[in-house]
């Protein structure tokens, strides 16, 4: 692939590559160096081409329908009982709802409401 520089430079890798750049130029450098040439402002030809956003899912903004969500989230990330989806306190981490929903970030506060509640019906399951 070739690269653009907006100086003329000599780029030395930590992999042991180097390249010349003359400024304004297109230059072949070797695939391994793209990250290392990024991140100096050498540009590939084309242009940086950024990938693609993961869309985020519409949030239910109706109470009742968030709360049916993250009961039904509740129920499988229990059932599914890997530690690390929990905290210390034994609440779901935001990270791994956020993940799971593919929504955007959700308050602790929220968080704690609902699983206060998800708990609350387990109780009275048992009963």
């Amino acid at each position: 692939m070739k690269y653009i520089s907006y100086r003329t430079i000599v780029v030395a890798s930590l992999s042991g590559r180097s390249v010349g750049f003359q400024k304004g130029v297109p230059t072949y450098a070797p695939p391994q160096m793209h990250d290392e040439l990024v991140a100096m402002g050498i540009i590939p030809e084309g242009g940086l081409v950024e990938p693609p956003a993961a869309p985020v899912t519409a949030e239910p903004t109706v109470s009742a329908d968030r709360e049916a969500v993250l009961m039904d989230l509740f129920d499988k990330m229990v059932t599914r009982g890997r530690r690390e989806d929990f905290t210390a306190t034994g609440a779901p981490h935001l990270s791994v709802i956020a993940k799971e929903l593919n929504w955007g970030t959700m308050l602790a506060k929220e968080r704690d409401v609902m699983w206060d509640k998800w708990t609350q019906k387990q109780l009275e399951k048992e009963e």
